[in-house]
């Protein structure tokens, strides 16, 4: 079944895979440099925000994982704290009877959490734009990166949704055996990254196999120059927009 576009239905047609690969790949450099929060929320503002949204019509399990990251982030800053590691926890910011948050575990928290959300923005938006083998034709014939690495990644597209149908038929079988559909504990989690993680590595295998067999390393790639339309020229604008708040705010 062929993807719906809605970009169609504001009028601005549809961007090419090479304006969003860019895209994709410099918002994500940039989320590694970024180290204020006026920084990181121009990212998050411009590509984390829209790119969950673009997740969450498509791949809601996904996204659905996302906050655990975050509370992972800040237990983990809330034990170094207790633990006397951290330099300069701060002032005590807030406290709920034996436990104190220092100011310290806020800081650590926006700023990783804002970094994961442009990271997980970047990629969804990636993913929702980019068809696999658009991503393949782009990287090969646009950018010249060699042919191997372009079907590493395109292949990484194609794992999300393929991903979202493993996790709908995990928590089928979490239900029929009577435990609980939504995760909360660790250990629910871990009952389906396993898995997950399993089945995505001998998925990844066997598509090689399939690939070699069918000739990918004799393909040869068409060199070509992109045509941008108006959504070309948006995201490259916004593109422009966070790296200059990177450059300015640090």
């Amino acid at each position: 079944m062929r993807r719906s576009n809605p970009w169609r239905l504001l009028g601005l047609g549809k961007p090419q895979p090479f304006t969003v690969l860019v895209y994709s790949l410099t918002v994500t450099v940039l989320a590694v440099y970024a180290s204020t929060y006026e920084s990181l929320a121009v990212l998050v503002a411009l590509t984390g925000i829209p790119g969950l949204v673009a997740g969450i019509l498509r791949y809601r399990l996904l996204v659905a994982l996302l906050p655990l990251t975050i509370v992972g982030t800040f237990l983990n800053a809330l034990a170094i704290y207790y633990l006397g590691v951290a330099e300069s926890p701060g002032e005590i910011v807030a406290s709920l009877g034996p436990i104190v948050v220092p100011e310290f575990a806020v800081d650590v928290t926006s700023r990783i959490g804002g970094r994961v959300i442009s990271f997980a923005g970047a990629g969804m938006l990636l993913a929702a734009l980019v068809t696999p083998r658009d991503a393949i034709r782009s990287l090969s014939d646009e950018l010249g990166i060699p042919k191997g690495l372009s079907f590493s990644l395109s292949f990484a597209l194609r794992m999300l949704p393929l991903l979202r149908s493993d996790m709908e038929d995990l928590l089928l079988v979490r239900r029929l055996r009577g435990h609980r559909r939504v995760p909360l504990t660790p250990g629910d989690y871990g009952s389906l990254i396993t898995p997950l993680l399993r089945t995505a590595i001998d998925r990844a295998l066997w598509v090689g196999l399939a690939a070699e067999l069918r000739g990918f390393r004799l393909r040869r790639a068409r060199r070509r120059l992109p045509r941008l339309g108006l959504l070309d020229l948006i995201l490259l604008l916004a593109l422009t927009l966070q790296a200059l708040a990177v450059i300015l705010y640090g």
